[in-house]
């Protein structure tokens, strides 16, 4: 529009011609107001997009807590009995997190490493031998 209106009213100056560089710093200038308006309108539009977002976020979270207030109010006693581990005969489940018991524990509740004796050892150690002395043969043929 400001060219339209420059080209109508005539040069600024009289006896003066606008020259190539001045209108393509002009152009130039509507050219970025224009985008910079485009861009803040848009910007503008994805704050707004945002602040309904977070709205709506918020109204599913108060109706999550609501319902979940709902559960634990009045199911106060299947929740009481989930934590605690009752089962559907009123038998308690056993816990996992206790230390082992029986004879071969020791006072940390762990049950001792198991050790082979000498012989098992040593006819684990010959067996292996014979394994690699038969791979090793079938190698050499």
């Amino acid at each position: 529009m400001a060219k339209q209106k420059r080209a109508q009213e005539g040069p600024e100056f009289p006896g003066s011609q606008p020259s190539n560089v001045e209108k393509a710093i002009e152009t130039f200038a509507e050219d970025l107001g224009s985008v910079l308006g485009t861009t803040r309108a848009k910007a503008e539009n994805w704050l707004s997009q945002r602040q309904n977002v977070a709205k709506q976020l918020e109204q599913i979270r108060d109706t999550a807590s609501e319902l979940l207030n709902q559960l634990t109010g009045t199911g106060a006693r299947l929740a009481a009995a989930v934590g605690r581990g009752v089962r559907r005969g009123g038998k308690r489940r056993p816990r996992r997190d206790r230390k082992a018991q029986g004879p071969r524990a020791t006072a940390s509740g762990a049950y001792p490493r198991r050790k082979f004796s000498a012989a098992t050892i040593d006819k684990m150690r010959a067996a292996q031998k014979a394994r690699w002395a038969k791979i090793k043969k079938a190698n050499k043929e």
